[in-house]
């Protein structure tokens, strides 16, 4: 067996993918934390007898720690983290190099890869990353402001007399009620930061840079935010989790 199972623990949700060593998914599922032992049962329903390895890329210990609690401390099927385990291999020009998301690292690790070229990287989840690759493939860090449903649970959590909305569609800037300003609010405002740190982060990485867009809430076709020339590849992290792992197993 050549598969991997690699597995992208976020902030809110758990993503698990058969995937093969040149990161083509097989199989892929996502679901929110509270499944995260039950998904993995789905994956692995005999991890003492598994023999292809388990990968792990974590921006949540907690999650971290529970999914060790379910996987066998040693063997094939003992769960490998990425920076824990075994090293992402990405020069950085950052700070803290130590503090800075293993998503973020894989992301860009992935996205230089595909593209050998200068890039950024735009990873629309929980919270939305912007974060800008050099053309000699460094990572050079990036901004980090509130996903659209963090955005609406403040609101609600914070202003006494606003609901919390769903975020869909807003087609105009102007809402008629109050949800419909929130949403207006939403979505045409994160719009605009998307556009505004996308373009200071070309700047950065170089006017030529491909723009490459990731995660579960990422622009839909249709929005503004997309410009010809960019590109969407909803499985970056995992695809660069394969790729660590796979040159950390080749040395």
């Amino acid at each position: 067996m050549n598969d991997l199972l690699a597995i992208m623990l976020g902030n809110s949700s758990v993503v698990m993918a058969t995937m093969t060593r040149e990161a083509e998914i097989l199989d892929a599922r996502g679901e929110g934390l509270a499944r995260l032992e039950d998904l993995f049962a789905e994956f692995v329903p005999a991890p003492q007898v598994r023999q292809a390895p388990i990968i792990v890329a974590s921006v949540n210990p907690a999650a971290l720690a529970r999914l060790r609690a379910v996987a066998p401390a040693a063997g094939p099927a003992a769960p490998k983290a990425a920076r824990d385990d075994f090293p992402i291999p990405i020069a950085t020009d950052v700070d803290e190099p130590e503090k800075v998301g293993v998503d973020r690292l894989l992301a860009a690790l992935a996205a230089y890869r595909l593209t050998g070229s200068a890039c950024v990287v735009v990873d629309c989840g929980t919270a939305v990353t912007v974060d800008a690759v050099a053309a000699g493939g460094t990572f050079l860090g990036g901004a980090i402001f509130p996903g659209r449903d963090m955005m609406a649970r403040a609101l609600a959590e914070g202003a006494a007399q606003l609901p919390k909305v769903a975020i869909g569609p807003a087609e105009s800037v102007i809402g008629r009620n109050t949800e419909d300003a929130i949403r207006a609010g939403i979505v045409h405002g994160s719009d605009g930061a998307l556009a505004a740190l996308i373009a200071g982060a070309q700047a950065v990485a170089g006017q030529g840079a491909t723009v490459i867009l990731t995660g579960g809430d990422a622009p839909l076709p249709g929005s503004p935010v997309l410009r010809p020339g960019y590109k969407v590849r909803p499985d970056l992290v995992l695809a660069g989790l394969v790729m660590a792992y796979s040159e950390w197993q080749e040395r």
